[in-house]
């Protein structure tokens, strides 16, 4: 019961907490009115617009900072941008939706809210933190403004809460369905197989010239010769380069005075308890939880030890035999009705009265408390050095990239003087193709995709893990038509496995057929043709066969067909399996009680994101249609290839 007490506090207050509300909590110091108006905005950095809502160039490069800064390369970050784009036009669709059902909080429901969920994160000790103080948090920790997280938690809560419960909420999971699942996922099954391999084959196989030149010519595309191109290049590892990072006390002490919230020791509590459940269950049992609570709190006001008391009576599994031990708990860990009884206890104090909250009843002890504190500057002071000089190495590094790429330009295709200019290395490389790369080449596939998109003669640049490449392709060998001579060992390889293949299919079905004359009987058709039948035992669907792999590569006719008759052959790569399904066992149902609930969950979370992602299709086909949508797809496509051709 303590994990589930425990991580339901933090689940659902946490993640809510630490990742929205926080950013909610902006809007308790600005309030932005129009926070989704255009604010000087041109025709160029409208990328889409939504029923008088945009999706602009600032929203997501918003949405990109987080990626810029892990260094992801090009092409990776333009497919990213072209999901960001789609993901924000969606966004707009839905909340444009929830406008039109009157869903959207106004500015004092969120206000109210947020001071319900977060007293302690904005009003530690009742005071509240400031505006600047807090600006500079979400600035630090989120790369975010203002004003971007007032939209993001305001969409959150618009679209993710209101939309989505009210879109979903109806949708139920019948026992029929929880029965369903359950046998899909438990139901087992024992089979006979056996497997033709085309390696097998090979040996049965001994081409002609003239079969491998008939060949060759019927696949002459296949057998292209690649495009081929040369390449000079400059590597810049500010790893290899010494940086200068002296930092003074005085900007220490500057920054512990402007960021002490990143150095805050939250208040905290020391805490036992004991729990009467009362989950799942009547209002009877209900009612006599709370009695029997009543009555083990009169035995503690008496005098009775805590810890016994909670090894005997403690319905939380995880600290009963500790006497109900939680630790240290610090606000928005656990149940609000919980913590606010726990915060309100002065050290070595019992409640006064059973505490109910959404796990039962709960005879709370605190043993400890702490107050908020701030760790003075002596125990940070190393902490903020190493970051400041972090950051300032960091920095240094994107200048020295800069400056690299600037000499560069100045030097044209001329690489090799940029780098001698710059004492930086230099690699000149002959025509290669992109299957046969040098074994010098820098291991990038950033910068494999570069050398053959880049125009021949202009200086590109890819930046992957924290190393800048600049290069140049001084030509491209265009490809051609292969002659046989140049591939012809490759064509016989390719000929042998294809007729291998092809002969390892004729002998599955031979196989087939015979056992199928034979009553089913694989196991006397196999020996003949020298393949070895396996039997299982009772396996899931989700298993794994040793020398077969997974189950689920038979398909769900293993699970249907139990009868013994000869299924196959089943096509697995280069291989034909035959099988037969022996024996059916259905799950036992007298454990079904003990998953139902698991299940039904699992269910109903899968159904309700089905029903939800089909609404949200739905509106933007609906949108399309009705004029309502407009992406401006010339731009988009341009602002992609521009991050294409970025570092």
């Amino acid at each position: 019961m303590l994990k589930l007490f425990q991580n339901q506090g933090k689940v659902l207050r946490w993640i809510m907490i630490c990742i929205l509300m926080l950013i909610a909590a902006s809007m308790i110091i600005t309030l932005v009115p129009n926070v989704f108006g255009p604010s000087g905005l041109t025709g160029e950095d409208v990328l889409a617009d939504v029923n008088s809502q945009t999706v602009t160039l600032g929203d997501v490069e918003t949405e990109l900072r987080q990626y810029r800064a892990q260094n992801i390369p090009a092409a990776s970050l333009s497919m990213i941008a072209g999901n960001v784009i789609e993901t924000l036009i969606t966004n707009r669709v839905l909340f444009s939706e929830a406008q039109a059902l009157n869903l959207v909080p106004t500015d004092d429901e969120l206000v109210q809210w947020l001071r319900e969920q977060l007293p302690e994160v904005l009003f530690p000790g009742g005071e509240y933190i400031g505006a600047a103080a807090y600006a500079g948090f979400i600035r630090q920790q989120f790369s975010r403004t203002v004003q971007e997280f007032e939209r993001e938690i305001l969409y959150n809560i618009t679209i993710e809460q209101r939309l989505r419960r009210m879109v979903t909420d109806h949708v139920q999971v019948t026992e029929e369905e929880i029965n369903q699942e359950f046998h899909q996922r438990n139901d087992s099954v024992r089979i006979e197989w056996a497997m033709v391999e085309a390696e097998s084959m090979r040996s049965e196989v001994r081409p002609t010239q003239e079969q491998l030149r008939e060949y060759f010519d019927s696949k002459k595309i296949r057998y292209r010769m690649p495009e081929l191109r040369p390449l000079r290049l400059i590597t810049v590892n500010p790893d290899t380069v010494q940086m200068e990072t002296n930092i003074s006390d005085m900007e220490i002490e500057m920054y512990y005075n402007q960021n002490q919230y990143r150095f805050e020791n939250p208040a905290r509590v020391k805490v036992r308890h004991i729990l009467f459940s009362t989950m799942d269950k009547s209002e009877e049992e209900t009612a006599t939880a709370l009695a029997k609570a009543e009555e083990v709190l009169e035995q503690l006001k008496s005098g009775s030890d805590f810890v016994e008391l909670a090894a005997k009576y403690s319905e939380d599994p995880g600290n009963s035999q500790t006497g109900g031990d939680l630790g240290w708990v610090t606000r928005g860990m656990m149940d609000p009705a919980f913590e606010q009884a726990s915060f309100d206890l002065p050290a070595g104090e019992l409640s006064a009265a059973p505490v109910n909250s959404e796990f039962g009843y709960h005879l709370i002890r605190v043993d400890e408390q702490e107050n908020r504190s701030v760790k003075p500057l002596s125990e940070v002071h190393d902490i903020i050095r190493d970051d400041l000089g972090a950051e300032r190495t960091q920095n240094a590094r994107y200048d020295l990239m800069e400056n690299s790429l600037e000499t560069t330009r100045q030097y044209g295709m001329d690489l090799a003087s940029a780098a001698s200019q710059m004492d930086l290395p230099f690699q000149e490389f002959e025509p290669f193709s992109r299957s046969n790369l040098p074994t010098a080449l820098p291991k990038s596939s950033t910068l494999v995709s570069a050398v053959f998109e880049q125009p021949v003669g202009e200086i590109f640049s890819v930046n992957q893990d924290e190393t800048l490449y600049i290069g140049v392709v001084t030509e491209a060998v265009p490809s051609r038509e292969s002659e046989y001579e140049e591939v012809s060992t490759v064509v016989e390889r390719d000929y042998i496995e294809t007729e291998s293949a092809n002969l390892a299919r004729q002998k599955a079905e031979e196989v087939a057929q015979s056992a199928r004359d034979n009553s089913n009987n694989l196991a006397a058709t196999a020996r003949p043709a020298r393949l070895e039948v396996t039997t299982t035992d009772y396996l899931k669907r989700d298993a794994e066969v040793e020398g077969l792999g997974a189950i689920s590569l038979l398909g769900e006719e293993a699970f249907r067909q139990a009868d013994g008759t000869l299924q196959g052959p089943v096509a697995a790569g280069n291989r034909w399996i035959l099988f037969r399904s022996l024996e059916l066992r259905s799950a036992d149902e007298a454990v079904l009680p003990l998953e139902s609930k698991t299940l039904r969950a699992e269910l109903l979370a899968q159904k309700r994101n089905e029903l939800f992602n089909y609404y949200r299709q739905q509106k933007l086909r609906e949108y399309m249609e009705k004029g309502l949508l407009n992406r401006n797809s010339n731009r988009i496509q341009s602002y992609l290839q521009s991050l294409r051709n970025l570092i």
